[in-house]
């Protein structure tokens, strides 16, 4: 069983790793090029090839892992029960168990989020007071709006032919 949980922590460590920081280094690497094209379909098919994506849905995951192991009994809190006050005994008990299911709602979040987001951080950040002042930023926040609907009408329909 430990074999099992270290291969799990080792593989979601790598699959973490690859979201935030192997996927843009292995995409500078052309050794790497046939590795991408073996693996692009299926990234778009489990996160769409989103980073942002990945990491949600690997907390959803270590939530779900988290989950299984504490109804199996895999995860004890006895050894530190001894350092908790009686009277916080039910409260660590329950935070604990609570614990996979918030992490697995908080990589639902981040994916819902991911998912609606239209516009570049670059241009979300930017006051609503400056575009209002500014006809010039206000013309490319418009822009940028419409290059992404296009964009997305554009793919729709290259998906549909």
């Amino acid at each position: 069983m430990a074999i099992g949980i270290t291969i799990v922590v080792l593989l979601i460590i790598l699959l973490l790793w690859y979201a935030l920081k192997g996927r843009a280094w292995l995409k500078t690497k052309s050794w790497a090029n046939g590795f991408f094209a073996w693996i692009e379909p299926i990234e778009i098919v489990l996160y769409r090839k989103s980073e942002t994506l990945l990491f949600a849905r690997l907390k959803i995951l270590t939530g779900i892992i988290l989950a299984a192991l504490t109804n199996i009994g895999t995860i004890d809190l006895t050894p530190i029960m001894p350092f908790v006050p009686e009277k916080y005994v039910g409260f660590v008990q329950a935070a604990f168990n609570l614990l996979p299911l918030t992490i697995s709602l908080v990589g639902w979040a981040d994916q819902r989020l991911r998912n609606t987001t239209t516009l570049p951080i670059e241009i979300v950040a930017v006051p609503d007071k400056v575009v209002a002042e500014n006809p010039k930023v206000a013309e490319a926040v418009a822009m940028a709006d419409s290059t992404k609907t296009e964009a997305v009408a554009a793919v729709a329909e290259a998906k549909a032919a």
